[in-house]
C-alpha cells in the first residue's frame, strides 16, 4: 500500500496523530468506497492504536471517524465538485 497518496497529509510515513513511524494506512471511506478513497487520496496514516487496535481508534470511535470523513468531504467540495457530486460518489454527506 506504499503507493497510496493522501491529500490530507504530506507525510505518509508518520502517524497523523502522534507522529509514530509504526502506521496503518486508513481509508477514510471504506467498504464499497475504498476504491474512491484511493482515487481521491482520502488515505491517512495512523498508529495502530489510532486505527483499529484500541477503543480510541478510528474504527471504534465515531467522532474520530467523522473528523476524517468531514475533512475529506470538505476537501472534495473545495477541489472537485458540489455536495451533490460528493453524495453521488460516496453515498451520503457527512457534513450537516
Amino acid at each position: 500500500m506504499e503507493h497510496l497518496k493522501s491529500v490530507l497529509t504530506t507525510d505518509m510515513k508518520h502517524c497523523y496523530i502522534c507522529g509514530s513511524e509504526n502506521i496503518h494506512l486508513h481509508h477514510v471511506f471504506g467498504a464499497s468506497n475504498k476504491r474512491h478513497s484511493e482515487e481521491y487520496g482520502y488515505i491517512i496514516p495512523l498508529h495502530p492504536a489510532y486505527h483499529n487496535m484500541s477503543n480510541k481508534g478510528v474504527h471504534h470511535n465515531r467522532e474520530f471517524d467523522l473528523m476524517f470523513k468531514r475533512m475529506a468531504q470538505s476537501h472534495f467540495e473545495k477541489h472537485y465538485g458540489s455536495r451533490d457530486d460528493f453524495i453521488k460518489i460516496f453515498g451520503k454527506s457527512w457534513i450537516y
